[in-house]
């Protein structure tokens, strides 16, 4: 999606396009986009600069850092952005887009922000079953008879 500045009309300019993850190069290992992405922009010159609105929509599943399960959420960025436009003629909002969504990746992809993990001691999933590894044994039922010899 690549704009001639000059060619900006004074009310702005609202476009829309949709592109595949494979088209844009964002995917990562850990990352799959299961729908396209949908760019919305909206551009506006003011004066020597550039106000350029984005809402990017898609899906992505991944596996959650902490329990590992699958997931998939809905993926969406709001970006305002004011560009200089005093030495550029074209603008590409494709490239513009695309860096924005590679820079808003979290580090941690979570299936939720409270999510439990996976008890380091017996592998289960905390957010589905409780488990009692880190209770203390006596709280267990559990004890312990001294056999002297």
């Amino acid at each position: 999606m690549k704009i001639n500045i000059n060619e900006i009309p004074p009310q702005g300019l609202e476009l829309e396009e949709i592109e595949s993850a494979q088209a844009l190069d964002i995917e990562r290992s850990d990352i799959e986009f299961t729908k396209d992405v949908l760019i919305k922009v909206r551009i506006k010159r003011e004066y020597d600069s550039l106000r350029i609105h984005l809402d990017i929509e898609s899906e992505i599943s991944f596996s959650c850092a902490r329990c590992l399960e699958d997931e998939s959420k809905i993926f969406a960025q709001h970006i305002d952005i004011i560009k200089d436009a005093k030495e550029e003629r074209i603008i590409d909002l494709t490239q513009i887009a695309r860096e924005e969504i590679i820079f808003s990746y979290p580090d941690k992809l979570l299936c939720k922000e409270d999510c439990k993990g996976l008890c380091p001691q017996c592998g289960r999933n905390r957010n589905v079953h409780t488990c009692r590894c880190d209770a203390p044994l006596g709280s267990l039922g559990i004890h312990i008879d001294r056999l002297d010899n």
